[in-house]
């Protein structure tokens, strides 16, 4: 294909995404899609690979979207579709990792034939259950699951997947508004991808596809060729529940290819922080991505690359029933014992342990005498690691680009009133250069009676370490009224008036500090 024209092509698909990703964000009712982008749309050919993502969408959906088609389509195989479906799951083992997390797909059509697929996914800001937390103990308590459905047909909606929903869920405006809010981004993205290859007298992308897969493989190879063969291990510790966990990560590189291998981590435990295989690959090539190719758009051509070995009944390809809720707390760390393992033959690329995961903290409030009640979910992030020729940035999303909550925003949609958020002084770890600082957050309750504030953090006992001799970051801490929270991934109880401080953990230093 002329390189001038697969350009254009490519910046078209990208544009037809982001847009489908605008209309998501623009018409979602709640915080985490609108104000966190918590979110992802995608195109993909009509054999379930990557062709183009939204420029806002999160790495974790991103990587799981091909898989989750992948086991729509053993429900649903390709020529049982029509046009107007849209294939429905929140199942962790299929979608993203846990019930939050609504995965749509929708075929799309041109002239009778199906010429590709439409994703969007987006964590639902309730999913019934327990209040979203880690300390659930299987599945089951952690909300409704749906298995692979129609939520149309033919475009017409069912209603019943609609009245299980908002019957199962706290607040079923707000939870329903961002559905339709998915299938609105759906839609998009179905009619600005015909609009495209009518104007361009197309009827199929399997050629444009075929040539973007071929451009970012062979882009990436030549990078990935710049390492020298061979076996390279590392690993990462964190504070896991009751007890340390283990993440060990051998990493295989060839000419051709990758595969990581999680053999030797932790096997998987009672309590919410399971990983499963679809997150857990998704945040094992991210790291790759910053590595080999990360001014390429993603796509199939960079993730064929790339085979993840996860054994099962590990914390990082745990057995259903396990509890899965907060996955993130152990996938968003993974790409510590990736860059760990190709340290010593990227020095120049890699990166110190970060202060990760995201911190999430949801709080809900029921007023039985009054009939009020309200949910909201708060996002927060630590300092990065540093690098060899930069500091890490504080405060920042990685590696989901998950942003903080704003402060006006929570204020306004929740009893709460903060009294603090600066960054931490002193909280990166020092080194030739620093990790990036974490912050401190404090509120105060304004609810009259029992807030439940869910905790979804880590790094409060175990740092983010540093690399090539920087020193660790600084772990974080859980405050309650001044005293330390016992359990930091636990639902503790807020009463009107009580303070609640939460300081993020720091990034990892790079190298010895002059």
């Amino acid at each position: 294909m002329n390189p001038i024209d697969l350009e254009i092509y490519w910046n078209r698909l990208i544009a037809i995404t982001d847009e489908a990703g605008a209309a998501l964000k623009r018409t979602s009712f709640s915080t985490v899609v609108r104000e966190s982008n918590d979110f992802a749309c995608v195109l993909l050919d009509t054999e379930a690979r990557l062709v183009a993502q939204s420029s806002l969408s999160i790495p974790g959906f991103i990587g799981t979207a091909p898989l989750s088609l992948q086991g729509m389509l053993k429900v649903f195989p390709k020529d049982t579709l029509r046009p107007g479906d849209i294939l429905f799951t929140n199942d962790p083992w299929i979608g993203t990792g846990h019930l939050p997390d609504a995965t749509m797909a929708a075929p799309i059509f041109l002239n009778g034939n199906l010429i590709a697929f439409a994703i969007a996914v987006a964590h639902l800001s309730d999913i019934g259950g327990r209040q979203w937390s880690a300390d659930a103990n299987e599945v089951y308590e952690e909300g409704i699951r749906f298995p692979v459905i129609k939520l149309a047909e033919a475009g017409k909606f069912n209603p019943l997947v609609m009245q299980m929903l908002e019957a199962n869920v706290r607040l079923p405006q707000q939870v329903r508004g961002d559905i339709e809010a998915q299938v609105g981004a759906l839609g998009v993205a179905e009619r600005r991808l015909i609009e495209m290859l009518e104007e361009y007298g197309l009827t199929h992308i399997d050629d444009i596809a075929a040539a973007i897969f071929k451009a970012s493989q062979d882009a990436a190879i030549r990078e990935l060729r710049l390492i020298p063969p061979g076996v390279y291990k590392g690993s990462v510790d964190s504070d896991g529940f009751d007890e340390r966990v283990s993440i060990q990560a051998t990493v295989t590189v060839t000419a051709d290819g990758v595969t990581v291998d999680y053999s030797g981590s932790t096997a998987q435990i009672r309590y919410g922080i399971n990983e499963t295989f679809n997150h857990t690959y998704a945040y094992t090539i991210f790291p790759f991505k910053c590595l080999l190719s990360p001014g390429l758009p993603n796509n199939d051509g960079f993730t064929r690359l790339f085979k993840v070995i996860a054994p099962e009944g590990t914390i990082v390809n745990a057995r259903p029933p396990a509890a899965v809720g907060a996955r993130h707390l152990i996938g968003h760390q993974l790409q510590a014992a990736v860059f760990e393992a190709l340290s010593s033959v990227m020095p120049e690329r890699v990166q110190a342990d970060s202060g990760t995961p995201l911190w999430s903290v949801l709080l809900r409030g029921v007023d039985v005498e009054k009939g009020n009640s309200f949910s909201t979910i708060l996002f927060f992030n630590g300092g990065m690691g540093a690098m060899r020729d930069r500091d890490g940035p504080p405060a920042a999303g990685f590696p989901a680009n998950i942003s903080n909550t704003p402060i006006e925003v929570a204020e306004t949609l929740a009893p709460i009133v903060f009294g603090q958020k600066s960054l931490t002084d002193g909280s990166g770890g020092q080194g030739a250069h620093c990790g990036g600082m974490g912050q401190t957050v404090s509120f105060t309750s304004r609810w009259p009676g029992r807030l439940r504030v869910s905790l979804l953090t880590d790094r409060t006992r175990v740092p983010a370490k540093g690399i090539f001799g920087g020193a660790p970051g600084k772990v974080g801490h859980v405050l309650l009224n001044g005293q330390p929270v016992s359990n930091p991934k636990s639902v503790v109880d807020m009463l009107e008036g009580d303070t609640l401080e939460l300081a993020l953990p720091g990034g990892g230093g790079y190298g010895q500090a002059k």
